[in-house]
């Protein structure tokens, strides 16, 4: 097709050439094409077909306000081709179609629109009820649109910003660049987002004239020059709005172009204010066969032609009801467009300027006449116009049929605000009554048509935003007040919901392929309020929300109850607002996880990196993932761990044993001096959650500590439980400003003794003691005595700045004793042989603290302290079925079963929390939770694994712990 002779207006690059595939064919576009004129320009009329009756469907707006333009590309579904740029390479294809666009076999279910009335889905194929399960296999299979392959990869890069702002301006036409200029002139600082791929909304491709006789197009280009002067607004055009939150939230995401760094980018964007700039979109003519490839908006010819130099058509009707229709009508058949005729619903009100030139050209003209068929399909062949009242009728040929109601503001930003929009009798506009507080509007949303009063709008809407941030006087802004109030203001606008037709098919929603005649029918069984008419017929529930059917179907609903009124409302809008892929909300998926300080020392050393939890720690120290040095080392001689992940809080305040008393089971006041307590916390359900140690430092001062897992929830979990009782007390998390290294080992004692500025000797710092002491008379160290491993061990608690030269002293002081890292799989094993726990690991949701062998940490006797999971703890002391931790070995020499693996006699009794082949004992050990009576000492553990096709493999129940019994070594 050939390309207009280049207007001022064009925004793509006819000399360069873009080549892509469309349906295994190669064709070509122009740089600056999307996929949808690219097709258009090569003859393509028919795009997709419907998804309920399989209709063809074609070029209907350049918006994305339905699925039409739906294609799958690069192997992605549900790509709007209308707004999707066009890119060297691109194969496309249809989507919903049985052999092509043009010829689907699946065609014929459009005559069969009569078995499938309004809701048909919700009272048929259920009776009787054999026939659902068939039924339903069916309908998943017809479901939905696209297809996608499960091993599916998204291709492209994805990213994400996060900004704050003073404003955030949601449109870039002239309202919403008037108004972002006029908050910078304050100093406020800006965010404007467009969603096409440049600024100038619908001043861009217009050559009419402004009061100054500037053509609106370079107008626009000036307020965009001014724009991308001003320092302080930061600009994202082919960015979509997405969402409004509380407190200003703004959501978005931006498409990148080839030059750009990404494919998508999420858009989180916190605002002191928000002006939302949007404008109109066209409001859908309803007659019969409405959506008919042929069918279009003005925009959408008038966009063709000025945009992308491409003529909708050879010879054209146009429907019309507002002034916009007759401009277009005027410039394109300027461009060489056959005109048949120009029917204007309206009675009057046209401007007299735009009818004198439809007169200067021998256009036919005819006021009060709408149209109200069309025949041909792919794409119409002609259309039928007829009077209002229906009495007078005549038939055209065309291949293009202009077809628009009116304007309809774009409205879903105020939903999604909270704004209340009522329905304005003078502009046929849904327009807000009342604003949240710091959200302002300008521009055509307010009915607003004079480019003076659109602009000024805008300003004063920019002004509002910089008065709320304290920006700018109250003088200014009543100027601008003063100076629209002058200006001319909303128009009237186009009353006609719908043409003297039946409604077969016209239809009201082209997503979900809803007539007006399915309208009618919901309405005829008694469902009278607009949202539950939506449910039932799915008008408006697709990809384009409320685009097409969202003013129409409240206006024809108000109609049929005779209350068109501010009683009539819109159906609800939810973001997103324009449909994203998930992939987009993903973002880069960066590996957002947290570091030691002993990471690249450890790294050095030879660790081998894992992510756990939010930390990225060392896991092993060799290609030998079964640890065997590690815990050798660990067993006869000395190893070092980094155990900075543990939670580290201090509490105190006068209250802050009250707190230790309700969080934790045991009891806190019988803490002694310069010893640890170990203890648990419960949840409401008995249901252990965390353990760790307790350090009373002072009075009404303790330290203490919590698993890796829970660090991060500890402050709120305490303050929660905490909340009515008015204590005083502070708690402070030390999680990242302190490190811990674990010393362990039969050597331990040896290779401390030699840095620390204290006698640790076994009776002046004996097991489950606590002393302070600095090491090389510099670094300050809490030093815990534990066994979690089940040997002599130290927990060597430090600031983390200290981190490094700590680690690095002890590996010199330890070299004569073969000291070694070990990792968090070489913990595991070794806390394992001992039958130590982990929270999460040997326990789940279900898990109270008697099933794991700690009820003996459960003090009973501080009723007062309200201990949070002691009444559900008192309630299971009695439940004999419930699980139980147990030890057990493999049958055998058995190999260790996988983690998770269920435990089963006739039923499922358990499943394996953690097993390894223990190099300490030569045998496969692990720990499980059982019920009865497989939990008891001796008892044969039957455990299925899938890979055994159904043969169990076998172990026994065996008493804990499996090593060191008697804890001489850690008391050592």
């Amino acid at each position: 097709m050939k390309r207009l002779e280049k207007p001022a207006t064009i925004r793509v690059n006819p000399s360069k050439t873009v080549t892509f595939q469309y349906r295994k064919k190669s064709y070509t576009g122009v740089e600056g094409d999307t996929i949808a004129t690219a097709l258009f320009a090569n003859g393509i009329r028919v795009f997709s077909r419907s998804l309920k009756y399989h209709r063809p469907r074609g070029l209907y707006s350049l918006e994305g306000e339905s699925s039409n333009t739906y294609m799958t590309v690069d192997g992605v579904p549900n790509v709007c081709a209308e707004k999707t740029l066009l890119q060297d390479g691109m194969q496309v294809a249809p989507q919903n179609v049985k052999g092509s666009p043009e010829l689907d076999a699946l065609g014929f279910i459009d005559q069969m629109d009569w078995a499938m009335p309004a809701g048909f889905y919700y009272r048929t194929m259920h009776k009787p009820a054999k026939i659902w399960p068939i039924a339903l296999k069916e309908v998943r299979k017809t479901a939905g649109l696209g297809k996608l392959a499960p091993d599916f990869h998204m291709p492209g890069r994805f990213d994400e910003r996060f900004l704050n702002t003073d404003l955030c301006v949601i449109g870039g036409g002239p309202a919403g660049m008037n108004a972002a200029l006029a908050a910078a002139e304050n100093g406020l600082r800006v965010v404007l987002l467009e969603a096409r791929p440049w600024l100038g909304g619908f001043y861009d491709y217009r050559p009419a004239v402004d009061s100054g006789n500037v053509p609106l197009f370079k107008r626009a280009a000036a307020l965009a020059e001014q724009i991308r002067a001003a320092q302080n607004i930061r600009v994202f055009v082919h960015t979509a709005m997405i969402g409004a939150y509380n407190d200003h939230l703004i959501t978005a995401f931006q498409t990148g172009a080839r030059e750009d760094a990404f494919t998508r980018r999420y858009l989180e964007i916190r605002a002191g204010s928000v002006v939302a700039a949007t404008g109109c979109i066209e409001r859908p003519l309803l007659f019969e066969n409405n959506e008919r490839p042929g069918v279009m908006q003005i925009a959408c010819a008038h966009r063709l032609a000025h945009t992308y130099g491409l003529l909708p058509g050879k010879t054209a009707v146009f429907s019309i009801g507002h002034d916009l229709g007759l401009e277009a009508a005027i410039d394109l058949f300027d461009a060489g467009l056959e005109i048949a005729c120009v029917a204007d619903i309206r009675e009057d009100g046209q401007d007299p300027a735009l009818l004198n030139a439809l007169s200067e050209r021998k256009i036919p003209f005819r006021s009060g006449w709408v149209a109200t068929d069309t025949c041909g399909a792919k794409p119409i062949k002609g259309a039928t116009i007829r009077t209002l009242e229906g009495g007078f009728q005549k038939s055209f040929d065309c291949d293009v049929l202009v077809a628009s109601a009116g304007l309809t503001p774009v409205s879903g930003p105020l939903s999604l605000a909270h704004a209340d929009l009522t329905y304005d009798s003078h502009t046929g506009f849904f327009l807000p009554a009342e604003l949240p507080p710091g959200v302002h509007t300008g521009g055509r949303l307010l009915g607003l048509s004079h480019p003076d009063a659109i602009e000024t709008s805008g300003r004063l809407a920019g002004l509002s935003a910089a008065a709320d941030c304290g920006a700018v006087e109250k003088k200014a802004r009543s100027a601008a007040q003063k100076a629209l109030k002058d200006l001319p203001g909303p128009d009237r606008g186009c009353k006609l919901v719908m043409a003297p037709v039946k409604g077969r098919k016209t239809f009201i929603c082209f997503d979900e392929d809803t007539t007006v005649k399915n309208i009618k029918q919901a309405l005829q069984m008694g469902f009278d309020a607009t949202e539950l008419i939506k449910r039932f017929t799915a008008a408006g529930t697709g990809p384009g929300q409320s685009g097409i059917p969202g003013h129409n179907l409240p206006l024809f609903v108000g109609r049929h109850h005779g209350k068109l009124n501010e009683l009539t409302r819109q159906t609800t809008v939810r973001a997103p607002l324009v449909p994203a892929c998930l992939a987009t909300f993903a973002g880069t998926n960066h590996d957002m996880s947290k570091r030691t300080p002993m990471h690249h020392a450890q790294l050095k050393d030879g660790g081998i990196m894992r992510r756990i939890g939010v930390w990225r720690r060392a896991r092993y120290f060799s290609e030998d993932f079964s640890c065997k040095d590690e815990i050798e080392n660990v067993r006869t001689n000395v190893g070092m761990f980094d155990a900075t992940t543990l939670g580290k809080f201090r509490i105190f305040g006068p209250d802050a044993l009250k707190v230790l008393q309700r969080v934790y089971v045991g009891d806190m006041a019988r803490m002694a001096d310069g010893k640890i307590k170990y203890s648990a916390m419960c949840n409401d359900d008995g249901c252990i959650i965390d353990d760790g140690v307790i350090v009373k430092k002072a009075e009404n001062d303790y330290y203490f500590t919590t698993s890796t897992a829970r660090a991060g929830a500890t402050v709120e979990w305490i303050r929660y439980h905490a909340r009515h009782d008015k204590w005083d007390f502070n708690l402070v998390n030390l999680t990242d400003a302190f490190g811990v290294i674990n010393l362990a080992g039969p050597n331990a004692r040896r290779v401390l003794e030699k840095v620390a500025d204290a006698d640790i000797s076994n009776a002046a710092f004996p097991f489950a003691g606590y002393r302070e002491f600095t090491v090389k008379n510099t670094i300050p160290v809490r030093a815990m005595r534990l066994g979690f491993v089940g040997e002599l061990s130290y927990e060597l608690h430090v600031p983390a700045s200290y981190m490094q030269a700590l680690w690095t002293i002890l590996k010199q002081v330890g070299a004569e004793f073969g000291i070694k890292n070990f990792g968090v799989e070489a913990q595991n094993v070794l806390r394992m042989e001992k039958g130590h726990l982990i929270i999460g690991s040997e326990s789940e949701q279900r898990t109270n603290l008697l099933d794991v062998g700690l009820g003996f940490l459960w003090c009973r006797d501080k009723p007062e302290a309200k201990t949070v999971g002691a009444v559900a703890l008192k309630q299971a002391e009695d439940q004999p079925d419930r699980l139980k931790m147990v030890g057990f070995e493999m049958e055998g020499g058995g190999r260790p079963p996988r983690e998770g693996s269920i435990i089963v006699d006739d039923r499922i009794r358990g499943h394996v929390c953690v097993a390894r082949h223990s190099i300490t004992l030569k045998k496969s050990i692990g720990l499980a939770l059982v019920q009865a009576p497989l939990n008891k000492e001796g008892s044969r553990l039957g455990i299925f694994e899938d890979e055994c096709q159904g043969q169990l493999i076998y172990g026994t129940a065996a008493g804990l712990p499996f090593y060191d019994p008697d804890g001489a070594r850690m008391r050592a």
